[in-house]
């Protein structure tokens, strides 16, 4: 029998404004710069922000 992997994309599951505000907490209680930049990634794709920002190449991924 062949397992199949999913691909995990965190966006998916920030539904709500209190998932939001959990998954926030939790990354700036670890203090982890990386993994902030990372999470504000996430909230801004869940919120639909990020195709935007993209599309119009306001995006950076790279610190400046």
């Amino acid at each position: 029998m062949k397992k199949h992997l999913t691909l995990f994309d965190m966006a998916d599951y920030l539904t709500s404004d209190e998932a939001i505000a959990e998954y926030l907490s939790q990354v700036l209680a670890d203090g982890d710069q990386d993994e902030l930049l990372e999470a504000l990634w996430h909230i801004a794709k869940a919120k639909g922000m990020a195709q935007n920002s993209q599309r119009c190449g306001c995006w950076q991924r790279e610190p400046i």
